[in-house]
C-alpha cells in the first residue's frame, strides 16, 4: 500500500527505453551491437559505435528506397521492385559510390593520427660525434 519499494519500481519502468528510440533512429542498435561482437571485427569498441552504424545503415536504405521510390512512380508502378532499386543506385553518385566500395576522401591536408604518430619529426638535430 504505497511502501517505498513500489515507487522505485513505476520509476524504473518509466525510465526504460530502447537505446534505438533514445538515438532517435528506427534501426536496432541492440541488434547492430550484437552482430558486432559476435563478428569479431574488433577487441574493443565504444558504446557509440552501433548508434552511429545503425544511423548509417538507417540513412543508407533511406535514401535508397526514397529514390526508388520515385522511380517506381515515375514509371506508374504501385511496388518497387528489385530493378527499382537498382536504377536508383546507379542514379546517384552517393550510393553508388558507397555500395561499389569507394571510399569517400577528404580533400583536405589532414594526416591521419596514426601516420603523424609514425612519421619522423622535421627537425633535424645537429650533434656532434664523439669518437
Amino acid at each position: 500500500s504505497g511502501g517505498p519499494s513500489e515507487g522505485s519500481e513505476a520509476k524504473a519502468k518509466k525510465g526504460r527505453s530502447s537505446r534505438s528510440s533514445r538515438a532517435g533512429l528506427l534501426f536496432p542498435v541492440s541488434r547492430v551491437d550484437r552482430q558486432l561482437r559476435r563478428g569479431h571485427f574488433a577487441e574493443r569498441f565504444g558504446a557509440r559505435a552501433p548508434v552511429y552504424l545503425a544511423a548509417v545503415l538507417q540513412w543508407v536504405t533511406h535514401k535508397t528506397m526514397d529514390v526508388a521510390g520515385k522511380i517506381s512512380k515515375k514509371s506508374k508502378q504501385q511496388r518497387i521492385s528489385p530493378s527499382h532499386l537498382q536504377t536508383a543506385v546507379q542514379k546517384s553518385s552517393v550510393l553508388k559510390q558507397l555500395l561499389r566500395g569507394g571510399v569517400a576522401r577528404r580533400r583536405g591536408r589532414a594526416v591521419p593520427q596514426s601516420q603523424r604518430a609514425a612519421a619522423p619529426s622535421k627537425k633535424k638535430t645537429t650533434k656532434s660525434k664523439k669518437r
